[in-house]
């Protein structure tokens, strides 16, 4: 004789359709005898819906739920209000898994929400978290709408104010741009900014009896008609190959805030050139002017002293100047800019000269630098140091 399609254990459960003889285990068990600590199983070995439940909701002001789940437990254990899984125990390369499946349509505009997660209460959490490789006990750091652990692509427009961690407590290895001997400025002049348009990306939909392609992009969308700018990713990936990376469909990212760095140290290298092409100018000026303006009444030339390059300056500068073999003594003389003497150097050079003065010499400030030839003072003039 078959077994009852409804039966009433002594232990008081209920199951209907057993698929064994045993005790039932759960107080309702449809097609298996139930679990321990389960109220209600459901087991079915054949495609379709296990459990279905639909609600033909009415215009109502209530809110209706087609199935609700509630884990209000003050214990110490992981509580999961609706639990669901799509799992496999061998790798396919058929079907499609979803965990949790949510659709919505056609209510309100703006209130028409697939999946919805939300926090609320005081402490840290996410509303929506998503990892790659962790289980559920994954930690967050913060108070967030959305987590995510892992990798995450989004094939579309993001409007966001985007900010990138930079704390020195999460660096290790770090070097200052400044005290290497690549010269950034021209890795930048040889790379080759371009404009183009997005080509369309084809998917084929794995797991379909027919040959079906997805679309990557909607031939729409802003994204897709406009113009981009920006660099091709195996260009750079040859000068900076720290700034590429390869994604896992095998296709080539650029990390552009990267980039950032490069043009900053770019543009001092820049204003470092134009700084010594404006001194040379100054300086190529100065002597042009020379004859000019350095010849006593009878001709010969009188002592001169130059503006020092570079100004401002932090590791040192140089002070050009001009002493004709006529004078017996020559010091350069340096004052803080309320005139006290802090150094005096002789000049025993005749003609055009140099004396460099190095910023670890000096503090920050603002200092002033005379010529004195035979107990004259010549000229005054101003330096930077800059920290």
């Amino acid at each position: 004789a078959g077994m009852a399609q409804l039966k009433v254990s002594s232990n008081g459960n209920v199951t209907i359709k057993p698929n064994s003889t045993a005790t039932p285990l759960s107080a309702l068990s449809v097609g298996d005898t139930g679990e321990q600590n389960v109220t209600a199983t459901a087991y079915k070995t054949t495609s379709g819906y296990n459990v279905r439940a639909k609600l033909a909701g009415q215009y109502s002001t209530n809110w209706d739920y087609g199935v609700s789940g509630e884990s209000s437990s003050k214990g110490s254990n992981f509580h999961v209000g609706v639990w669901a899984s799509a799992l496999s125990n061998t790798v396919n390369s058929f079907g499609r898994a979803f965990g949790v499946l949510g659709v919505a349509s056609n209510s309100t505009p703006g209130y028409n929400i697939g999946v919805y997660g939300g926090l609320i209460g005081s402490n840290s959490g996410a509303g929506i978290v998503g990892a790659v490789g962790e289980g559920a006990g994954i930690y967050i750091p913060g108070t967030y709408a959305g987590y995510f652990k892992g990798n995450v692509r989004i094939d579309g427009t993001v409007t966001a104010n985007n900010l990138t961690s930079s704390d020195i407590r999460l660096k290790t290895n770090v070097l200052s741009l400044n005290n290497k001997n690549t010269k950034f400025l021209n890795s930048v002049l040889s790379m080759n900014p371009v404009e183009y348009n997005l080509k369309q990306v084809y998917h084929k939909d794995v797991g379909d009896t027919a040959t079906v392609q997805t679309k990557l992009y909607d031939e729409k969308s802003q994204q897709f008609q406009k113009k981009h700018f920006g660099l091709i990713a195996q260009e750079l990936k040859e000068i900076y190959p720290e700034l590429v990376y390869e994604e896992d469909d095998g296709y080539l990212s650029i990390d552009y805030t990267g980039l950032i760095p490069v043009l900053i140290q770019s543009i001092k290298e820049l204003k470092s050139q134009v700084d010594d092409l404006k001194n040379t100018q100054s300086a190529n000026a100065s002597m042009a002017s020379l004859s000019e303006n350095t010849q006593s009444e009878d001709g010969s030339l009188l002592p001169f002293l130059y503006q020092n390059a570079p100004n401002p300056f932090k590791e040192k500068t140089e002070i050009r100047y001009f002493v004709p073999e006529s004078v017996k003594i020559a010091q350069i003389s340096i004052y803080t800019i309320q005139g006290a003497l802090l150094k005096q150097v002789n000049i025993s050079q005749r003609g055009e000269g140099v004396h460099v003065v190095y910023g670890g010499e000096l503090t920050p400030g603002v200092y002033l630098y005379s010529l004195i030839a035979d107990s004259r003072q010549v000229d005054v003039k101003k330096m930077i140091v800059t920290k």
